[in-house]
């Protein structure tokens, strides 16, 4: 349904003259690309405002988005399942965040911590939507490792402030992780059902 829709309003900017035929499946594409991420930003936020926090909701989406972006990892096969895992991830964090503990603290910065180690020696993960190549994936690379350097640091700062927001953006780090073993699930199904 919205494939037809895109379809309708990029044959409506080719027939006016805005675009031309050759662009039309980029200009599908990016106006596929806005909708989903304007609808999960705006559910997002409106879960965070929901919960009470939308300052961490806030937090958590820029310090996910850009990492998320550039590290790769599992993507859904369709954009159902994409909002379900966003939302919980999201949901999820709040309620992690809404405490401070000791233990809390440990388990927070060591999965952090091993998330760092990961995305940093492993990024970027490609997928079957969204390949990457050569040059690009070099890019990509030094990008991801600065910002998941960057973020790791800035929870550190943000402990010392407060560690509720320190959690926030670590949390972000250790999705980011889950995406990567869940991209490594859905990889070797697939290699099995390529055999058989």
């Amino acid at each position: 349904m919205m494939e037809r829709l895109f379809g309708r309003i990029t044959k409506i900017l080719v027939e006016n003259g805005n675009i031309s035929k050759e662009n039309e499946a980029v200009y599908q594409y990016a106006l596929k690309s806005m909708l989903i991420l304007g609808a999960n930003i705006l559910l997002s936020l409106l879960i965070g405002m929901c919960m009470g926090m939308s300052g961490y909701c806030v937090l958590f989406l820029c310090a996910l988005v850009p990492l998320r972006s550039d590290a790769g990892g599992y993507h859904a096969s369709n954009m159902i399942v994409c909002y379900f895992l966003s939302f919980v991830s999201l949901i999820l964090t709040m309620f992690w965040v809404k405490s401070e503990s000791i233990s809390q603290t440990i388990i927070t910065t060591v999965a952090a911590t091993v998330s760092l180690l990961c995305i940093f020696l492993f990024a970027p993960l490609d997928s079957r939507n969204k390949p990457i190549e050569g040059n690009e994936r070099n890019c990509i690379r030094k990008r991801a490792r600065i910002i998941v350097c960057l973020e790791w640091l800035a929870g550190w700062f943000l402990f010392i402030v407060r560690p509720s927001a320190a959690y926030t953006v670590w949390s972000a780090i250790v999705w980011c992780a889950v995406g990567y073993a869940a991209w490594l699930v859905e990889r070797k199904i697939r290699v099995n059902d390529e055999k058989h």
